[in-house]
């Protein structure tokens, strides 16, 4: 037997001794190098799907905004409408007070009276 190791030893001959330690190193460093690089990607990927996903978003807000703007719209008119038409039913009704109490004025006062006395009663409670 010799000392020289087998040419198939991983090893190999003497002069071609390399250190295991910096083999493993060096695939270390690979693999790592890989590694980043595949996060690199896929972090690539999520920011891109993260910006489509934002866009969405913000054209889903940008519709329901609008949607509410028009609903907002359409409730003013009519709370508009509806004031409008109270204020025309109380001038009406003002109107006919008026009337009333120049045609009969002790009929006035006394209906006056009795919904004051009404009035206070159920307030007192």
């Amino acid at each position: 037997m010799t000392d020289t190791p087998a040419l198939d030893s991983p090893f190999g001959s003497p002069a071609q001794a390399i250190d295991p330690f910096q083999a493993a190193k060096a695939s270390a460093l690979k693999a790592a190098e890989e590694l980043r690089q595949a996060a690199a990607q896929k972090a690539a990927e999520l920011r891109d799907a993260a910006g489509v996903r934002v866009q969405q978003v913000r054209d889903s807000a940008g519709s329901a905004a609008a949607d509410l703007k028009e609903k907002a719209g359409e409730f003013r008119d009519y709370a508009d409408e509806t004031w409008q038409e109270a204020r025309a039913r109380v001038s009406d009704l003002r109107v006919e007070a008026e009337k009333f109490a120049r045609e009969k004025p002790l009929q006035a006062l006394a209906t006056a009276f009795g919904v004051g006395f009404v009035v206070g009663l159920l307030l007192r409670r």
